[in-house]
């Protein structure tokens, strides 16, 4: 994931066991960090934060190429 992915992602809504999870969302990746394994999304004006097992590409930017 890079900044500029749509990205799909759901948050948790209830951390006991079993885990509750909202519906998936779409938005904006502004900033994933590998190491800590956490995603911040643009989404309906707000930054959304959420781990990186619950994210997912939606539709990857387009980027210019290299030669």
């Amino acid at each position: 994931m890079r900044v500029g992915d749509l990205v799909r992602f759901r948050q948790c809504t209830f951390h006991g066991t079993p885990k509750v999870y909202s519906e998936w969302k779409v938005g904006l990746l502004l900033e994933y960090k590998s190491w800590y394994k956490i995603a911040k999304i643009s989404y309906n004006g707000e930054i959304v934060s959420v781990h990186g097992s619950d994210a997912e590409i939606h539709q990857r930017a387009k980027r210019k190429r290299k030669n």
